[in-house]
């Protein structure tokens, strides 16, 4: 059972996470990245918490320990960006979760382009 006042806090933390995660897309060259709460309540139905971050689909989750992402991903659009899950365990460090293909995706785009 869930403590009074304890699941606005979890909930705080994740916004909290999510507007971090926009923040750091934006100093990666995404500079109209932002939260789906901010831009579309559609994107955040589709389980994608940031908006403008193409080519990916961004879900961020922040924990006291690792969930199972397959279940998030399996719920992300299945579309042509590319379906990432961000975990934030919390004092564990930060992981990413990606299909295998979104991955291999990911690497001939990189080398097609000459970036590695």
């Amino acid at each position: 059972m869930i403590q009074k006042g304890k699941g606005k806090g979890i909930r705080k933390r994740g916004n909290n996470y999510e507007v971090l995660l926009a923040k750091e897309f934006r100093d990666m060259g995404f500079p109209d990245c932002c939260t789906s709460r901010y831009e579309s309540k559609r994107k955040d139905d589709d389980k994608v918490d940031l908006c403008f971050s193409e080519p990916f689909n961004i879900q961020a989750k922040c924990k006291n320990n690792y969930g199972n992402p397959l279940p998030v991903l399996a719920e992300m659009p299945a579309d042509e960006n590319i379906n990432v899950v961000i975990n934030k365990i919390v004092n564990k460090g930060e992981f990413v979760t990606m299909s295998k293909m979104d991955f291999y995706k990911m690497v001939i785009s990189l080398k097609n382009n000459g970036l590695i």
